[in-house]
């Protein structure tokens, strides 16, 4: 999988927040809630990521997730079709988003975790983003992925995207236990 860090700069002015708006789901307080979410009830490995990830072995809990496919201009020929989305997660313990360390970190570690998968059908972008948390009214930090599956047909765009999903998921809860044992709770 081809990885990609992106940070924006600590000044920027506009600020993504958490939690988001009023259609804000807390899937760590209520996991069925997840049965709301088009996209989770649409796409199997979304329902499974956002489960996990928002689940209690894990130190993390998303903002959002939305998904996409088309056929663009720019994928070439042979891979016609793309199939991608866009999660952003926090860290549960709210100390853990104020520091950009923390999130430098992750996207390092992650990125080294998905990079020894070899598909070059997959990509992701990581981006350190600021964003506003309303409960502590204090900014911090998030991480926005990207993933983007490419195949020669929609379907097969789509089963990748899903392996690559689950790849991301696996890595962010390895990185979960690693970081439980080096962060007090």
């Amino acid at each position: 999988m081809r990885v990609e860090i992106v940070e924006e700069a600590e000044s920027a002015p506009e600020a993504t927040a958490f939690p988001a708006g009023e259609k804000y789901l807390n899937l760590r307080a209520d996991p069925q809630a997840v049965d709301r979410i088009a996209g989770a009830r649409q796409y199997l490995p979304l329902r499974n990521f956002l489960i996990s990830v928002n689940g209690p072995e894990s130190i993390f809990a998303t903002s959002s997730a939305t998904t996409k496919s088309e056929s663009p201009a720019a994928v070439s020929a042979d891979m016609a079709y793309e199939f991608a989305s866009q999660t952003r997660i926090v860290f549960r313990e709210p100390s853990l988003n104020m520091e950009r360390r923390h999130y430098v970190d992750l996207g390092s570690r992650l990125k080294e975790l998905l990079e020894r998968e070899s598909a070059d059908t997959v990509r992701t972008v990581l981006r350190i983003s600021s964003c506003d948390f309303t409960a502590e009214n204090r900014r911090g930090f998030c991480l926005d992925f990207r993933l983007v599956a490419q195949g020669e047909s929609a379907p097969q765009a789509e089963v990748r995207w899903g392996l690559g999903l689950a790849h991301m998921q696996q890595a962010l809860l390895f990185r979960s236990r690693a970081l439980k044992q080096e962060i007090p709770e």
